[in-house]
């Protein structure tokens, strides 16, 4: 004896009463109908011809694909190409209906199941784009493409040969070797790459970038870079071994020239010094400080300090020309140097120039 609640019991009851439970339904592509109250149109949609006879699908007419993942990694992710096939209905086809799966122009037979009809694509060694399609009762599918990625985790980066020494306040390049995975794949263009500079005080210079043909490159300027310095290439989870080099002090192609500007009004002189030009052809870049020494006769010395701009300087000293300056010397990224000649030079020539008419 079966055994129920009296809430199971009087459901039970309920539905056994109720009209229309034990009509006959009919499912297809477009839905659930009952035969016996639908429209004639939707009979033939679903291709009922009578009480409990439904005519089998029609032929293939159309074929949706389904192709993924989109990214395989070579040598580890499988594909898995798939179709559902239907009649001009939308009704799934019949199981075993014969259909061909082309993968890269090379093709599969099969069959359907449940009006699917798939097959599972083996992981790759070559990186490239894979064209797929499905072709079933003289129908074909769109074109759906499986793409296969460089081993990126395989790659290990390195920095080819001796890197050459900088010189302070330029611009330097560091490039990669050509990388490629275990296949031989080259690295994708856009990939992120990390470049690490480690300096003699434990300080760090990083530069974020991506891969371009093959290889990456990062720019760095050599400033506040002096001595040496050991670089490292990141990419993904692993490091190249570091490579070391120096950091040059820039070299000056002379003094640079000095003015002088008397301002009476203020007990002040306007030393304007520049460009500051390097055996490079460079000019030192903006921001480098510049700090100028007046010895006195007597008197402590007096310092000014400025900033580079546009290979000059420019700043004021509590001093007037009358002033008995013994020694002027310049401190810059150039290194010391004595003006004291062109410091009376100039001093003369701004005399000159307050006297003539």
């Amino acid at each position: 004896m079966t055994r129920c609640s009296d809430f199971g019991l009087a459901l039970v009851l309920m539905l056994a009463g109720m009209p229309g439970l034990a009509d006959t339904l009919v499912s297809d592509a477009f839905g659930l109908f009952d035969p016996a109250t639908t429209a004639p149109e939707r009979h033939d949609w679903a291709g009922w011809t009578g009480a409990g006879t439904v005519v089998a699908p029609l032929d293939p007419d159309r074929l949706v694909i389904f192709a993924g993942p989109k990214s395989m990694v070579a040598g580890k992710d499988p594909g898995h190409v798939m179709a559902t096939v239907v009649d001009r209905f939308g009704n799934l086809v019949a199981d075993g209906t014969t259909a061909m799966v082309t993968v890269a122009g090379a093709a599969t037979p099969g069959q359907t199941a449940g009006g699917i009809v798939d097959l599972l694509v083996p992981p790759q060694s070559r990186a490239w784009v894979l064209f797929v399609g499905v072709t079933s009762g003289g129908r074909q599918s769109p074109q759906a493409m499986l793409g296969i990625t460089a081993d990126i985790a395989s790659i290990q980066p390195d920095i080819p040969g001796a890197v050459a020494d900088a010189r302070s306040d330029t611009e330097f390049v560091l490039t990669s070797s050509p990388m490629a995975d275990r296949f031989g794949n080259p690295v994708p263009d856009g990939t992120g790459i990390t470049t690490v500079l480690r300096h003699p005080d434990g300080s760090y210079s990083i530069a974020q970038g991506m891969t371009l043909q093959d290889q990456s490159l990062a720019r760095f300027i050599a400033r506040d870079m002096p001595g040496g310095v050991e670089a490292t290439i990141t990419l993904g989870t692993k490091t190249s071994q570091s490579a070391a080099f120096s950091v040059q002090a820039p070299v000056s192609a002379g003094a640079p020239p000095l003015e002088v500007e008397s301002l009476p009004d203020i007990d002040a002189l306007r030393l304007t010094l520049g460009p500051f030009l390097t055996t490079d052809g460079y000019a030192l870049t903006d921001g480098a400080q510049v700090t100028v020494t007046a010895n006195l006769v007597s008197g402590p010395p007096v310092t000014g300090t400025a900033w580079v701009l546009d290979g000059e300087v420019s700043l004021l000293l509590p001093i007037t020309t009358s002033s008995a300056v013994l020694r002027l010397t310049v401190a810059s990224p150039l290194g010391p140097m004595d003006l004291t000649p062109d410091w009376h030079a100039a001093v003369a020539a701004e005399a000159s120039t307050r006297i003539s008419p």
